[in-house]
């Protein structure tokens, strides 16, 4: 009885560990986001690959320690932060998910189990679910700053404007993220 019940259990979890669809290993607060990785090489794959001008604790001190997850954490706020003063939106309760996912395919397999439609997506932003999803093989700040965009255009109007004004938006997010 106990063998069998043993087998079951070591059954279901390589059937887990096996599973294609991201497993979350580890996750992470920012003031806006819950970040979610897998494994910690894609979480310091972002923090290699996403710079930023003007240091990241220029506006305070700076920590005697800073770890990768606050400079990650950093960063992503500045992002979202300085997509909000691009397109003059502040939204009252911004919160998102952010998947962190190894490449490409990664993020067409999730659109396509969520909507059906094959893509050649390298990011996106389900309203619905209130996550990004972003491939850290493919990650620039550009990227990251247009699908922000849809975030905060998603949380900013009760109403969401039409499509393609919603991508009018993230574009302009995306090419002002300097100013």
């Amino acid at each position: 009885m106990f063998r069998r019940v043993g087998i079951g259990i070591c059954g279901l979890l390589a059937a887990f560990l096996l599973s294609p669809s991201p497993v979350a290993a580890d996750e992470m607060e920012t003031r806006y986001a819950k970040v979610v990785y897998a494994d910690e090489a894609l979480l310091r794959t972002f923090n290699e690959e996403v710079a930023l001008g003007g240091g990241l604790f220029s506006l305070g001190q700076r920590p005697q320690q800073v770890t990768m997850q606050d400079e990650v954490r950093n960063k992503l706020n500045n992002i979202v932060e300085k997509v909000m003063a691009a397109l003059e939106m502040y939204p009252k309760r911004l919160r998102f998910t952010l998947m962190l996912l190894p490449d490409a395919k990664e993020v067409q397999r999730i659109y396509r189990e969520n909507f059906g439609k094959e893509v050649k997506y390298i990011a996106f932003y389900s309203p619905k679910h209130k996550t990004m999803y972003l491939s850290i093989r493919d990650v620039e700040l550009r990227v990251i700053a247009h699908e922000i965009g849809h975030v905060v255009v998603d949380h900013y109007f009760d109403v969401p404007p039409p499509v393609k004004i919603h991508e009018v938006l993230a574009q302009f997010a995306e090419t002002h993220i300097g100013d």
